[in-house]
């Protein structure tokens, strides 16, 4: 009697260890065939995003960015609207990622999974998270500063088009047409002031360093950027940024 029970035991005990192993397997399988999905589109357009930082770190005292409404027809305001075009586009490939994860157990996940899957997460969270701007005595009663999530994932719906990107020609108009339901986004931009107390900024610049530090680790090695350019964009921001603790 002893033995059958032990063969029970142990039978019931290799198959439940079988049946753990084939579900871990299938369930890291399944992220990683996720992930690689939108991988190269998400890479592609935080370089793009990345480029456009970098000038923006240098020029953002030019005022490119800065349109009134008054004045959003009368020249083509290519700045602006390429900024928001790339801002939408990587945020969009981002909620589209985690959204394809979400039913996955991640638990499980090999650890260079769980590091892609925080950055997406912490990409969107930036740009929604009050928290991050307390130090700038930021009033999150005023929704002037950070985007719902709900909100940001309506906003960034607005670049796409059967499930695909838009062009920037085509986004062109759409931003023209759509103004008003692009208001909030446009205005994110537009209305940066080059100070070092300036929310908007902070933020951006907190987002900058997190894609180059995404990309060193994810991307190709095109995408990278090296050593003495870190370096350069370190002491640059370091003594700018007021939101080192939400950081």
């Amino acid at each position: 009697i002893f033995g059958y029970i032990t063969k029970i035991i142990y039978e019931r005990y290799t198959l439940n260890f079988k049946l753990k192993k084939e579900f871990e397997f299938e369930q890291k399988k399944k992220l990683k065939e996720e992930i690689a999905q939108n991988k190269m589109k998400l890479l592609n357009s935080a370089e793009e995003l990345n480029h456009r930082l970098w000038n923006f770190s240098q020029h953002v005292g030019e005022n490119w960015h800065r349109v009134s409404t008054n004045d959003w027809n009368t020249t083509e305001q290519y700045y602006l609207k390429s900024f928001v075009y790339r801002f939408l586009k990587f945020l969009y490939w981002n909620i589209q990622t985690e959204k394809d994860t979400i039913s996955i157990d991640t638990t499980i996940a090999e650890k260079d999974d769980i590091l892609f899957l925080k950055y997406i997460k912490t990409f969107k969270d930036i740009f929604t998270d009050v928290d991050l701007l307390k130090e700038l005595n930021y009033d999150k009663a005023h929704n002037t500063n950070h985007f719902f999530k709900n909100n940001l994932a309506d906003y960034c719906i607005l670049v796409t088009q059967g499930g695909e990107i838009l062009s920037f020609e085509n986004f062109k108009e759409v931003m023209d047409r759509e103004y008003q339901s692009l208001e909030k986004v446009i205005n994110y931009f537009s209305n940066i002031q080059n100070t070092d107390d300036d929310k908007n900024l902070n933020v951006l610049r907190v987002c900058h360093l997190l894609i180059i530090q995404f990309l060193n680790t994810f991307g190709h090695d095109y995408q990278k950027t090296d050593k003495e350019k870190i370096k350069q964009i370190t002491e640059l921001y370091k003594p700018k940024l007021k939101i080192k603790k939400g950081m």
